[in-house]
């Protein structure tokens, strides 16, 4: 017996996602990339071998897939669930393991996903730009898992939206941002990135774009436009329909509009087709770049390649379109549909394959560089790898004398026939009608096909489906053979109808039934047959006798497939509640619970050891046999969508799971030793096929013509060869006649050129025993020249000696005296600074005492001053302290103005709309203060820098402090001048307090109106309770009500059930007469009982309703009094919240304060009325400045006083206007509550 459940491993995987961008790429010439499923699948197309890379996650939306320019990085774009972050997933693609994961650094990002991610050249940096609303950039040290810079990736204008970033083929700091109305390109220097070069393309609608060179851009748009940008300009000439060019150049500079190749548009226009056209324009998509050129897509599925000739110039060499071949696997006729538009394009390592994907779950490739589009205008795609359904796979059925496995297309409505020992499709065959489940016989010779109109038994083909026999089934959404193949079974409606298989005739009818039938299995020995469906039965049925010798009913649940032993005993299902039931003899044996969610296919082994079942998404679970008290299990994901059928191969080694995604999964099972059932040593698959006798002798009267064709065309070819080898006999002839003659001609030439040869060498030999004797005499006199005037340097030499002998002593002599003569010099500059030296200090000491004097004096007059500055602060905390006090009285009044401010929030909040236009110009006023808060900036380092000379000049002030008490007397006559001026100023303030005293009379008034209307808001309140009370009430009602609709439902239901029950007693009068009377004693009463019942009910619900009333009367009285109790709270939190509006206030009152202190400083000091004094000529310009500018603060704060009256004016306005609204509001509410009452009333 086996200890474990069997183990599973993905062979083969077909499918393709399609709602992933880039979703295919080459590894190698051999290796693509692509999602399937839950997995990342690397199938190598020539040795037919897959490796998959298993997400963490297979249910999270992916949005791109990335390849790394070296091969070995693949990153995955994941988008973001509700309240996350979006990741990038990058993946090792030598270990297949997950390297990194990477996300938006900063917090505040409300981003789902990157909108686009690339990598750049060196694949050491990865660039990824959020999507809606942040819309930033972010350049990745990947490796690091580090963000090197970042930047706003959309347009400064914020239109145009980001669907691209391509990374510049040589430079890792350049990339182009293109999207529909934006191209930027940008670069980034020191983590700074910078805009540079053409980007106005807000009439463009971009839909791709490339790096054609390290210095040219190319895009498309969605008018079909080709456009170039070269070193960041747009070059106008260089503008081409993509479906017309056949040549590129981007040399020439005159635009060639006449010949219809190219198209000059504006980039500040929109983009207009003229009228008399009357094609219709596709987008350009997919560009894609490679060494001997570069490809896109445009139009109605097809691709255009373009050859590289010259650096600057590019031809047209091919159009590739997806094949008819492939179209008639999916339609009738060859019609382009939407479905075939290219999403994707990429090209092989060795430039030899172009690959592409479409909506359908399939790929398509074509040799890049075969033939010619002169000797062929349309390349078409082939399918790579074997042709896919498109949408879900609605049925499946496994062959046991033959390797193969049929398929039915929901959709597409085709049946396929796949071979999974060579991993192809060997037939495909297409119908008009819809088609709900497939069965294949056992040889594999016969299928059984449910069609919308009939069920049709087929004969298999060689390379078709012949129908021999149709049954009036309409949308048999169940049939199949018996294990053996002798019989078939068949639902229609909720009758299984059994058939044999030879003679056609109906043999059972097999009813019981009363929901959808939604699966059939028979035993091993086909005496056995199990069904189950969505009304919660499971039915066992004799062959034998065609009668129901076993059930299982659980109304609870909703069966969805079942799976019987090989002798039948024993039946597993399983449904809806996530849960596997064995059943026998009629009972419940097991009932285990396996993956928490609801279980859709079961399938058994012939050995009866090993159970496989799928649920949920796209999961397949191995189950341990036989089960025990608590399920052991093996869970395996490949699918991310829920699996719609399962089988097993004849010999147990095999697993086939299909899903609606139309993907199809081949599983190997791989520790099935022991459990897998044991096959006799001479079986051997068969490779028979069927073929019609019409078809048969067509193909050999077409053998016999082709042979005889053949024996023709080998005689023409004889006769051919014979006369090309007489033709090619007499030209060879005269060809070797013309080399003879030619081959003397040469002979005699190279004689002739040998002789001239031979003279010409011995004229050189004369030539160079002539030279070397000249050469040799002129040596010899230039020897005797050179001796005599190295004889005269010699002499010349040694005279030389002789000067610099004698001009060094006389040198010497001189630096000897020249020393002395210094020696004394210095003794006397010694001298005469040792005696100056003294002279200095006696001077020092002189000062030193003067400074010690002064310094006494400037303490004396430092004393005085502070006592003057103390006495002086106390007199002006006083008088601030008053005002403190003054003010803080205002703020308690201002407190009332605050809450009617809060309540006018409210109402703004809705007035929103109205003011939105107010905010465009409080931009404009925004940007004026910027440029105030720019100059008085200015300002204020104008005035640092004054104050740093002021420092300088306070030391020159303090050594004049003795020259200043002369002139006190001066300063005496200007003081009765400046105490005239202040008088005039106290009278100018008198005015302002006694507009400030009025104010706070308004303010009180205010406070009154307040008052008011809360005594207004609190009988509202109580109005609304009220009425809540009687909605309650009202809900009390309705649910009695409905408690009493629902146990009349039971009631109904059980009759239903009671009645169900009966049926099986139609047959016998007497039981059913019984059964009736009993019935009818059970459900109807007597009428003088029910209606004093009745009458008892509607007392108790009268009382019930008066109680609840008096208990709501009692919760409101009692919410009353909480809230007058807890309204002192809430005062209070307001006051608190008032009070710290009010303590910010002070704060900046404080910094005020300080600042008129430090003002009332400098005039006290300028009036004399301090102890420091300044000389008489500053101060009268210092008199004269602050005359003046109290004048401007005089004008100032009049303009502010006018200013806040008006704003007072308007806020009384606007607060008579809100109460008007609340009047209108409260009495269309009062309105409202009478008409319901009113309507309650008559109800």
């Amino acid at each position: 017996m086996a200890t474990s459940s069997p183990n599973i491993s993905a062979r083969i995987f077909y499918g393709l996602r399609t709602d992933i961008q880039y979703n295919a790429h080459y590894l190698t010439e051999s290796e693509i990339i692509y999602p399937a499923g839950g997995v990342i699948v690397i199938h190598n197309h020539l040795q037919k071998k897959q490796k998959f890379i298993r997400l963490q996650d297979k249910h999270k939306p992916i949005k791109s897939l990335i390849l790394a320019p070296n091969r070995r990085w693949l990153a995955l774009n994941e988008i973001a669930e509700e309240g996350q972050k979006p990741i990038i997933t990058i993946y090792d693609l030598t270990t297949y393991k997950r390297r990194k994961i990477l996300t938006v650094p900063f917090e505040n990002s409300t981003a789902k996903e990157f909108a686009c991610v690339q990598f750049t050249f060196d694949s050491k940096y990865l660039v990824a730009i959020t999507g809606e609303p942040d819309w930033y950039l972010y350049y990745y040290n990947w490796d690091k898992g580090k963000v090197e810079s970042h930047a706003k990736a959309q347009n400064p204008s914020g239109q145009g939206i980001v669907e691209s970033i391509q990374c510049n083929p040589t430079d890792a700091t350049l990339v182009v941002i293109t999207g529909p109305f934006t191209f930027r390109i940008m670069n980034v220097a020191e983590t700074v990135w910078r805009q540079w070069g053409w980007c106005k393309a807000e009439n463009i609608n971009i839909t791709s774009c490339m790096w054609l060179t390290s210095d040219r851009i190319m895009f498309g748009t969605n008018d079909g436009v080709i456009m170039v940008v070269e070193n960041g300009e747009l070059r106008q000439n260089c503008v081409f329909r993509a479906t017309e060019i056949m040549e590129m150049s981007l040399k020439k500079v005159e635009a060639e509009a006449e010949e219809g190749e190219k198209v000059s548009i504006s980039s500040k226009q929109d983009t207009t087709s003229e009228p008399t056209v009357l094609e219709e324009s596709y987008p350009v998509t997919c560009f894609v770049n490679f060494p001997k050129g570069f490809a896109f897509g445009c139009g109605p599925g097809y691709v255009h390649m373009f050859e590289k000739e010259t650096p600057h110039h590019w031809r047209k060499r091919n159009v590739y379109r997806i094949s008819k071949k492939s179209y008639k696997h999916t339609r009738e006729h060859p019609l382009w549909s939407p479905l075939d538009a290219i999403q994707h394009i990429t090209i092989d390592p060795n430039q030899e394959t172009l690959l592409i994907t479409t909506l359908r779950k399939q790929l398509y490739y074509a040799k890049l560089f075969g033939q010619h589009m002169l000797q062929n205008p349309e390349i078409a795609f082939a399918e790579l790898g074997p042709a896919m359904h498109y949408g879900p796979i609605n049925s499946l059925s496994m062959c046991a004398w033959k390797p193969i496995f049929m398929t039915s297309g929901e959709l597409d409505k085709s049946i396929r026939i796949w071979n999974y020992m060579t991993d192809d499709v060997e037939m495909i065959k297409l119908y008009q009608e819809e088609i709900h489940c497939v069965s294949l016989h056992p040889t594999g010779l016969f299928a059984i096909v449910g069609f919308s109109d009939k069920l049709r038994f087929m004969v298999v083909l060689i390379d078709d489906f012949e129908v021999m026999r149709e049954f009036p089934i309409r949308n048999c959404k169940r049939a199949k053979f018996s294990t053996n193949g002798q019989m078939f079974a068949a639902v229609n409606g909720q009758v299984i109808q059994v058939f044999s298989s030879i003679s056609f005739q109906n043999v059972y009818n097999l009813k019981g039934h009363n929901g959808r039938i939604t699966c059939l299995a028979w035993s091993a020995n086909d005496l056995t047959l199990v069904s189950c469906g969505m009304e919660g039965a499971v039915y066992e049925w004799s062959m034998s006798t065609g009668q129901r010798v076993g059930e299982f009913i659980l109304k609870t649940n909703q069966f969805n497939a079942c799976a019987v032993n090989s002798i039948g005993k024993s039946a597993y299902s399983v449904g809806s509640d996530g849960e596997i039931k064995e059943i026998g003899s009629n009972t419940l044996r097991r009932n285990l619970g396996l993956i928490n969610c609801a279980l859709d296919t079961i399938v058994l082994s012939r050995s009866d050891m090993m159970l496989f079942i799928t649920g949920g998404e796209g999961g397949v679970t191995s189950v341990q046999l036989p089960l025990l008290d608590k399920a052991i299990f093996n869970e395996f994901h490949v699918h991310n969508k829920k699996v719609t059928c399962i089988a097993l191969s004849y010999d147990d080694q095999t697993l086939v799971s299909v899903a609606q995604d139309a993907s199809i999964c081949l599983w190997r099972l791989t520790n099935a030793d022991g459990r897998a059932i044991a096959l006799d040593k001479d079986f051997a698959y068969s490779k028979e096929i069927l073929i019609s006798k019409k078809d048969l002798q067509e193909k050999i009267n077409s053998i016999n013509l082709l042979s005889t064709r053949m024996s023709e065309l080998e005689t023409e070819h004889t006769y051919q060869l014979r006369q090309a080898e007489a033709t090619q006999a007499e030209k060879l002839k005269e060809v070797h006649e013309g080399y003879c003659a030619a081959i003397e001609e040469l002979k005699e030439k190279n004689e002739q050129m040998e002789n001239e040869h031979t003279h010409e060498i011995g004229m050189i030999q004369q030539d160079i025993t002539k030279l070397r004797s000249g050469h040799e005499r002129t040596l010899q006199a230039l020897e005797a020249d050179f001796n005599i005037k190295l004889i005269s340097e010699y002499d010349r030499y040694q005279s030389l000696e002789d000067k610099t002998a004698r001009m060094r002593k006389d040198y010497e002599q001189r630096l000897e005296e020249l020393a002395e003569s210094k020696r004394q010099a210095l003794r006397e500059m010694n001298n005469m600074f040792e005696s100056k030296l003294e002279e200095k200090d006696i001077l020092l000491q002189e000062l030193q005492e003067q400074a010690d004097m002064e310094t006494k004096e400037h303490e004396t007059i430092k004393a005085s001053i502070e006592e003057d500055a103390d006495r002086e602060i106390i007199e002006i905390r006083t008088a601030y302290e008053v005002q403190l006090k003054e003010e803080k009285d205002a703020n308690v009044r201002l407190k009332g103005e605050t809450g009617l401010m809060k309540k006018k929030l409210i109402s703004a909040n809705k007035e929103i709309d109205e003011f939105k236009h107010q905010v465009s110009q409080l931009k404009a006023e925004h940007k004026q203060f910027q440029k105030v808060i720019s100059t008085l900036e200015r300002d204020v380092a104008d005035l640092k820098k004054e104050i740093s000379e002021r420092d300088g000049t306070i030391q020159d002030k303090e050594k004049r402090i003795y020259e200043l008490k002369r002139k006190k007397q001066e300063l005496e006559k200007y003081k009765f001048v400046l105490n005239f001026k202040i008088t005039e100023l106290k009278n100018q303030i008198e005015p302002k307090q006694r507009t400030i005293k009025e104010l706070k009379v308004q303010i009180d008034d205010m406070e009154n109106e307040e008052l008011k209307l809360l005594n207004v808001k609190h009988e509202l309140e109580l109005k609304i309770n009220q009425l809540n009370e009687k909605l309650s009430s009202a809900k009390k009602d309705f649910m009695s009500e409905a408690e009493r609709n629902l146990t009349l439902k039971n009631t109904l239901k059980k009759i239903k059930i009671d009645l169900h029950n009966m049926t099986a007693n139609f047959q016998d009068p007497a039981k059913l007469k019984s059964n009736v009377k009993a019935l009818f004693h059970k459900y109807v009463e007597d009428i003088d009982f029910v209606r004093s019942r009745v009458a008892e009910d509607e007392a108790i619900r009268e009382f019930n309703r008066q109680r609840d009333h008096l208990e709501k009367q009692v919760a409101a009285l009692k919410q009353q009094l909480s809230k007058s109790v807890g309204g002192s709270k809430s005062d209070i939190g307001k006051i608190m919240d008032e009070n710290c509006t009010l303590l910010t206030e002070i704060n900046n009152l404080r910094t005020e304060l300080k600042s008129t202190r430090t003002r009332c400083f400098q005039m006290e000091s300028i009036l004399g009325l301090s102890a420091r004094y300044i000389p008489p000529a500053t101060a009268r310009a210092k008199l004269k400045h602050v005359t003046e500018d109290r004048e401007k603060i005089d004008e100032n704060f009049k303009q502010k006083v006018e200013e806040r009256e008006e704003i007072i004016v308007a806020l009384k306005e606007e607060n008579e206007r809100l109460l008007s609204k609340v009047r209108c509001v409260e009495e269309s509410d009062m309105m409202t509550e009478v008409d319901n009452d009113v309507n309650k009333n008559e109800g």
